[in-house]
């Protein structure tokens, strides 16, 4: 097997076990954000503002984890993607999972010290809302991507 080969081995490898995580981590952000669990009387948003740090730390130990699959190699990219070829791409999955983990940091940033009656609140509410809306459509959008056909070239 020639070097580019190998490589492509390691890539797809490192980035199907980063995916893999990034995906149940979604599932959980969609659960852990849906209607449900967002009406539980008590400390909706701190709850949610806890579990989403949680969640980031998460992901990153996924990534770092996949990128440190092979013994022989210190790190192996999780985003980026090889061939046989030595050629280059960026996974769609692994890219919508950072722009999660950038939109769960936001959201667990910015909502630290909001109460439950700022939540309520006619001036602050809509902004609680988008700030977590945004979150549900980059887990959504990681989903998706998961699910669509592989595409190389893309």
């Amino acid at each position: 097997m020639t070097f580019e080969g190998d490589w492509a081995a390691k890539t797809a490898k490192a980035n199907q076990r980063f995916v893999d995580k990034a995906v149940t981590i979604a599932r959980e952000v969609e659960v852990l954000l849906g209607r449900e669990a967002m009406t539980y009387p008590r400390h909706p948003v701190a709850r949610a503002r806890d579990a989403l740090a949680d969640r980031v730390f998460a992901l990153l130990a996924a990534a770092r984890d996949a990128s440190q699959t092979f013994y022989n190699v210190d790190q192996v990219p999780v985003a980026i993607v090889s061939d046989a070829y030595g050629d280059d791409w960026i996974d769609r999955t692994a890219d919508a999972a950072g722009a999660l983990a950038a939109a769960m940091a936001r959201a667990a940033t910015v909502l630290t010290g909001v109460v439950d009656s700022q939540f309520k609140d006619a001036d602050t509410e809509q902004w609680v809302t988008g700030v977590l809306d945004e979150v549900r459509n980059a887990a959504a959008a990681v989903l998706r991507e998961a699910n669509r056909p592989a595409d190389p070239a893309s």
